[in-house]
């Protein structure tokens, strides 16, 4: 009896050390490069979880390596890198979709699990998930606003004029602008919503944005300055170019309405006594969050918000915030992590 009691607890033991000598899960991150504005925080929040998750597993059970790229052939050789260590899945924030295309098949060839972030690969298979804030969603949000915020006008017949400040060429542009313009098209006042100039591509930049202002402003005649009714932007460092732009003019100008995304702190402050009205709809740098759980969750094998994870995009909701509810969203679960960072 004494030698199988024994032998249980040697058996036992062996399971035991197996159990902790197993493999940790070993995930690769790839992120632009940024210090400072809306990537610059989203580095910042993506390097905060991924030292969270590891307190919270403990460094023997999740092993990490985080590359950034400021350019598509930095990221694409900090893929390689990445998969010379051979991990179980790699999140992939591109900076382009399209220059990345094939450093994606190449994770994808290796059998490494890829989720995508943010910025996804048009018509891209065998990724473990893609995971972004809910763009078309947002710009049907912001088309629905329009049409109340105008709705007076519209119902008049006068025409609503304005400008579009987009962020880049990436799906996110493509997604936010084609959600408030499929909207407005589907509206008995399509025709009359008139964009005034081609779309400005302003890079995320405020400074750029605040130049592209300026010099609309200062070329165009007073009486397509007057009759411009808003201005809608992508990003609120858009609106923050804009503003100063605004500030800075000294003609008279009629806009009512600034559209944005973001739900910047700073922004909001802003706009809390500007005449001109605001509304934004909450993108976050806290978002990168969800693509480092999400792929924690696929290299375990679990689901991710009560789904097998398999191939499909998962959305971020937002949140709309105008003057009514700027103070309300400042005592969100959502902000409140946002700006957690800075505690």
């Amino acid at each position: 009896m004494k030698k199988l009691v024994a032998l249980f607890l040697s058996l036992a033991m062996l399971l035991s050390i197996g159990g902790a000598l197993a493999d940790p899960i070993r995930i690769g991150i790839v992120t632009p490069d940024a210090d400072h504005g809306f990537t610059g925080e989203s580095v910042a929040h993506a390097r905060a979880e991924i030292e969270a998750q590891v307190a919270a597993m403990g460094a023997e059970n999740l092993e990490y390596k985080y590359e950034v790229g400021g350019e598509a052939a930095k990221q694409i050789a900090a893929i390689e890198t990445i998969l010379t260590w051979d991990p179980d899945v790699i999140v992939l924030w591109p900076l382009e979709g399209e220059q990345l295309r094939n450093a994606a098949h190449a994770i994808v060839d290796a059998d490494v699990g890829l989720v995508i972030y943010d910025r996804l690969i048009d018509g891209f298979e065998g990724m473990a998930a893609e995971i972004m804030g809910d763009n078309e969603t947002i710009g049907n949000w912001m088309g629905k606003y329009l049409l109340e915020y105008f709705k007076e006008d519209l119902e008049a017949g006068e025409t609503v004029k304005y400008l579009l400040f987009i962020g880049d060429s990436s799906t996110v542009s493509i997604q936010r602008t084609k959600g408030m313009v499929d909207m407005i098209n589907e509206s008995p006042y399509a025709a009359q919503f008139e964009q005034v100039q081609e779309a400005f591509q302003t890079d995320w930049s405020n400074a750029k944005s605040q130049e592209m202002l300026e010099n609309w402003l200062n070329t165009s005649d007073v009486a397509d300055i007057a009759d411009l009714d808003f201005i809608c932007t992508h990003d609120d460092e858009i609106v923050d170019g804009l503003t100063i732009a605004l500030d800075n003019f000294t003609g008279e100008h009629n806009i009512r309405l600034i559209t944005s995304v973001g739900g910047r702190r700073e922004t909001l402050a802003t706009y809390d006594d500007q005449e001109i009205d605001l509304v934004t709809y909450f993108f976050s740098p806290s978002f990168i969050r969800e693509a480092i759980r999400l792929g924690i969750a696929y290299a375990q094998g679990e689901t991710y918000q009560g789904q097998e994870i398999s191939g499909q995009l998962f959305l971020i909701p937002s949140i709309e915030i105008d003057r009514s509810s700027a103070d309300a969203f400042r005592e969100s679960v959502e902000f409140i992590e946002r700006y957690s960072l800075d505690n």
